[in-house]
């Protein structure tokens, strides 16, 4: 769906001098503003904040350029700058220049009466206000004998009475206390929850990585940099132009990330609350056992797969794997486990090949001295398998003197879009009325949602004509075939979204039952191909893996 911009203020090449042209402290300002936004208004002291603020109600009238509230340039008459006025409505830095009559319910009736309202609808908006702003102790006293905190209130009362569409505060919590810093927030918010739009010009870079929904950095009259907090905020050089430093939140998050204590991969903290979490839940992965148990360290790495009955994908897949972390560990021996039972007992029957369950494993490296394991799972998602390894690994961790654990495959953002990477660059010579259609496995649990997300993904990554099911869950075949008879490509390429192209692979996907994936799409008149390629055949997903068990690494050994 394509999204249609609602713009409520838009600057066009706006120019605003204080001395006569010879200087400006707006020189070619141009940005967009959509209705209901939270935008933090940032940049050094002179950077044109207050006076793009008071163009916003057609205090300042531009030299040269437009501004436009709701689509419609501002007229500079009377009916036009009332009309401005309505939409606009500005809370000052001071409440001082602001609050002018003698008391309290006077100051706030003053604007909607100038407004043209009636006695009547008057009186009831502001008891609205008063009552909203919990007003009512000192509503009769005089604006002069309030505290700085009652005055802000009424400020924004001032405002809030008149009914605007948008509503700038300058620096909303200068000079105030605690209590009425977050008494301000709540009206912020409380205001926003009703569709207002809200600038708030601030320096607080904590409040604006926590509150905001996008950032405008201003820098000499113009805008440097509008964004995402976390696109501005990650931003260190536009930062330093603009007299910032990053949030504390961030700050810690990429020290930590550096430090390996904390993956990259996470969604960027908005706040030390989020951080904190994200901080807690180390410990989901960094076990300590019988620490106080005095024998020489000897570490090793535990690889634990689901399993495959067909060699070939062993070597070329999970083989594969085990080699680059063999690699990027030398000297430290690597253990397998398989937590699939059927595959093992397929193999040793059939074979007499005999891989360890994750029980056997443990135990067989806790003969042999192991104290500290990383284990590292070439699961795809944290779901009902990788739940189960935690737990048969935990049932022994009194015998070691720490168990770490790597996350699976696709544990956050950066992970799913270097496997889309992955996919994208193996499929090069796709053309775009091909299609291509990866098979998943899926699973019962919540974590199966990632499968959804990387097929909206892929489409948003320039992929339009990659679709993502699995076997077992949703997207489903059904939902991939309703699509693909939608888009009718000239030829389907197939290929497993597994680390390895095992029994799923060959019967599922490439079978020649009636029910197998290639079948079906046959049946529906399209030319199918067939690639029997895991994900552990691709060396980018490899590298990934072994980025995970380096991170656990960093857990171990800071630990």
């Amino acid at each position: 769906m394509i999204h249609m911009k609602d713009v409520v203020i838009k600057a066009e090449d706006i120019y605003f001098s204080y001395d006569d042209e010879k200087s400006h402290s707006l020189n070619g300002l141009s940005l967009e503003i959509e209705r209901g936004r939270k935008v933090a208004v940032m940049g050094a002291n002179g950077s044109g904040k207050s006076t793009f603020f008071l163009t916003c109600n057609g205090i300042h009238q531009p030299s040269r350029g437009t501004l436009y509230l709701d689509g419609k340039p501002i007229a500079y008459n009377r009916k036009g700058l009332l009309e401005a006025r309505k939409k606009v409505g500005i809370v000052f830095q001071d409440p001082d220049n602001q609050l002018f009559s003698a008391s309290v319910y006077q100051e706030i009736s003053f604007g909607i009466l100038n407004l043209g309202a009636g006695e009547a609808d008057a009186e009831k908006a502001v008891e609205q206000v008063i009552e909203e702003l919990e007003i009512s102790p000192f509503r009769h006293k005089p604006t002069h004998a309030l505290s700085g905190g009652q005055k802000k209130q009424v400020s924004i009362a001032d405002i809030l009475v008149m009914d605007p569409e948008i509503i700038i505060f300058d620096e909303p919590a200068a000079a105030l206390d605690p209590k009425h810093s977050r008494m301000v927030r709540g009206i912020v918010d409380r205001l926003s929850e009703r569709g207002i739009t809200i600038l708030i010009s601030t320096h607080d870079v904590d409040f604006a990585m926590d509150w905001a929904d996008e950032v405008l950095l201003f820098h000499e009259g113009k805008v440097k940099m509008h964004g995402s907090p976390e696109q501005v905020f990650s931003n260190p050089s536009v930062l330093a132009q603009t007299n910032l430093e990053q949030p504390a939140c961030l700050q810690l998050f990429d020290s930590l990330c550096k430090k390996g204590i904390l993956s990259a991969s996470l969604p960027v903290p908005r706040n030390l609350k989020i951080l904190e979490t994200y901080i807690e839940q180390i410990q989901d992965r960094a076990y300590r056992g019988n620490a106080g148990e005095k024998r020489e360290r000897k570490q090793a790495i535990l690889a634990v797969s689901f399993g495959t009955t067909c060699e070939e994908a062993r070597k070329s897949a999970i083989e594969a794997v085990e080699q680059e972390f063999s690699e990027a560990f030398p000297g430290w021996p690597v253990y397998r486990a398989w937590t699939s039972g059927i595959i093992r007992r397929k193999l040793r029957e059939r074979e007499g090949l005999l891989i360890d369950s994750v029980p056997e494993a443990m135990e067989r490296m806790r003969a042999d001295g192991i104290t500290d394991v990383l284990i590292q799972p070439t699961h795809m998602v944290n779901g009902i398998e990788n739940e189960r390894m935690k737990a048969d690994a935990l049932a022994r961790q009194e015998e070691f003197l720490s168990l770490t654990f790597g996350e699976p495959l696709l544990s956050g953002t950066a992970d799913c879009e270097a496997v889309i990477r992955a996919v994208q660059e193996g499929f090069s010579s796709l053309s775009r009325d091909e299609a291509l259609v990866l098979m998943g496995h899926g699973t019962t649990h919540h974590a199966n949602s990632v499968y959804a997300a990387l097929d909206y993904q892929f489409k948003n990554s320039g992929s339009p004509n990659v679709y993502l099911g699995t076997v077992e869950a949703y997207p489903s075949m059904e939902t991939i075939l309703s699509m693909l008879r939608e888009a009718r490509p000239t030829r389907i390429t197939l290929a497993p979204f597994m680390i390895v192209a095992g029994e799923h692979a060959r019967n599922d996907m490439a079978g020649e039952g009636e029910e197998s994936w290639k079948k079906r799409l046959e049946k529906e008149g399209f030319e199918v191909a067939c690639v029997m390629k895991g994900l552990g055949e691709y060396p980018a997903v490899r590298k990934l893996l072994v980025r995970h068990l380096k991170e656990a690494w960093n857990l171990l050994h800071l630990s």
